[in-house]
Formats: C-alpha cells, structure tokens, sequence
C-alpha cells in the first residue's frame, strides 16, 4: 500500500505540491517504504545455510572422534588399560545422540587422550598428523556453534527495525491524511482517488492459500504448537499503536504435529508472520500473498 499510495502522489504532483508539508511528508515515505521493502527482502534469504553448514562439520567431526575413539579402545583392550577403556568408549551411535556442546566435549576428550598415548599409537592409525587434523574438526565445530544465533540475533535487529519504520510511515500517512482534507472539495477527482488508494488493501478477501513449515534450527526437526500470526502491513500502518493487539483482522494459526501450517482466505498484500513459541527466540518475517498464488513461509527457529 506504501508504494501505491506514493506513485498516486507523484501523478497528481501539480496537486500535491501546493499542499503544506504533503511533498516533504511524501518523500519520508517513499524513503521508508524503500526500507520496508529492503528488510523484507533480507529477512526473506535462506539462513539456513548456517545450520547447514554447522550439521556438516557435526557429521563429520562424529565421524573422526568414533573412529580415533575406536583405535583407542583397541590400544586399551590389547594393553589392559581398563581407566583409558572406560573413558573413550564412545561408538558413532552414541555420538549421533549426544547434543552439540557434547559431542564437541567428548570429541575432546577422545583427542586428548590420544594425544597422552601418540607415541604408541602409530601402529593403530594415531600419529600427529591425525592428531592436528582432528582437533581442527573440532574447532571448527565449536565455532559453528554460535552462528546460527547470530542470524538469530540479525532477524530479532531487522523485527525492531522494522517496527520502527511502521511508526513513522504510520505518522507521515496521518499527516498527508490530515492535509489532503484541504482540498476535498476543490479536487475531488484527486481526493477520492487518493481516499481510494489509502484503503486498497481492505478490498474483498479472496482465497489464496499460505503454507508453511517451521523447524528446529539446530536439529532440522519439525516443531509443534508454534504460533504462527499474520499481520497485515495496512493494519499496522493504519493503526496508532505498533502493539499487535490494537491492529483489526489478525490470522494466527498452530503448527501441526509436523511443523506444518496453512491459511485460507488471506486478502492479498504483504504480511508480517510472527512466529512465537515457548523455549524458542521469537521470530518474524514478511511475506507477499497474490490473488491465485500459493505462498511459502519456511522458518527456522533457535532455542533460547
């Protein structure tokens, strides 16, 4: 509605030009509205290259701490070394269980105890260069840890960003609104096609249908019970308050037991999804929904 509402405004600049303080309010919401629009888009990129990434160098790390883990329980059984036994017994089974801060944690005892022995383990497929590249692998495992709540923490700035830009467009709109009423009656043409662009998103809903899926960032998991809420940007720019609870028509729907969700009969135009669910950092992203098109909304979410 931003943009429509600004290209109106500039075909009818002979009008809006004489108004007080309409051109400079126009520009701050043509700029905002390029900001809106910005973020949307960002917020719309595929993070899920972070978790990717991390799951990779997981898998991998699994595999070298299972396999130095079963060379070692081999040097142990061979030289009666019961304490060492008990302390690196580990199969990939058991690695693929263990949560991510433990896996790293157990990889690293693996290695250190490798590293006790690895004069003696030669024999076994232990050396330093094994060495060297296995306490790499976990490094580089550990350092994965942390970014996908960095692109966590990148969404949460572009969400209060975003809230921002909605209350000022939401100021410069009621002032052009105030001031477009000087010339209701001079240029009615102008005025009513102005009225009619401000409210063109409340046209007839019709039946276009919104599907989602929301997962767990670190595991890929489906999650249940999510509340996934729309909110329609004209609401928000049409309301005094950027608290949800003030703004008309809002969608809120659960995921299923699959993570899944869909919604029927939004009105088209752009959205706010706001996802929200105990344990997880909150969420929210944009979304264009179009008359007789199917919209995708595929979240990620982090623990707290």
């Amino acid at each position: 509605m931003c943009m429509t509402t600004t290209e109106f405004c500039d075909a009818n600049a002979n009008i809006t030009a004489n108004l007080p303080g309409f051109e400079q309010n126009l520009s701050v919401l043509k700029d905002t509205c390029v900001q809106i629009k910005l973020i949307g888009e960002e917020q719309k990129l595929d993070r899920t290259g972070l978790t990717e990434s991390k799951n990779n160098l997981k898998s991998e790390l699994i595999v070298l701490a299972a396999d130095n883990a079963r060379k070692l329980v081999a040097y142990a059984k061979l030289t009666n070394n019961a304490t060492l036994l008990a302390e690196i017994d580990y199969s990939e089974t058991d690695f693929k269980r263990f949560a991510n801060n433990d896996v790293k944690d157990y990889a690293h005892i693996i290695y250190e105890r490798a590293q006790t022995h690895v004069a003696e383990l030669g024999n076994y497929g232990i050396t330093a260069e094994t060495q060297s590249h296995f306490i790499a692998a976990i490094d580089s495992f550990n350092a994965s840890l942390t970014n996908p709540r960095i692109g966590a923490t990148a969404k949460s700035q572009a969400t209060k960003q975003l809230t921002v830009l909605f209350k000022t467009a939401n100021r410069v709109l009621s002032e052009m609104d105030a001031v477009v009423e000087i010339v209701r009656l001079t240029e009615p043409n102008f005025y009513n096609g102005y009225r009619s662009v401000r409210k063109v998103m409340k046209a007839g809903k019709s039946s276009v249908r919104v599907k989602g899926l929301v997962t767990d960032a670190a595991t890929g998991m489906p999650i249940k019970g999510v509340s996934v809420m729309f909110v329609a940007e004209s609401e928000l720019l049409k309301s005094k308050s950027a608290d949800v609870a003030a703004v008309k028509s809002v969608v809120t729907k659960k995921t299923a037991e699959k993570g899944g969700f869909s919604v029927m009969s939004l009105a088209s135009g752009t959205y706010q999804v706001r996802l929200k669910k105990a344990g997880y950092i909150d969420q929210v992203v944009m979304v264009n929904v179009n008359d007789g098109e199917m919209s995708v909304v595929n979240v990620s979410m982090m623990r707290n």
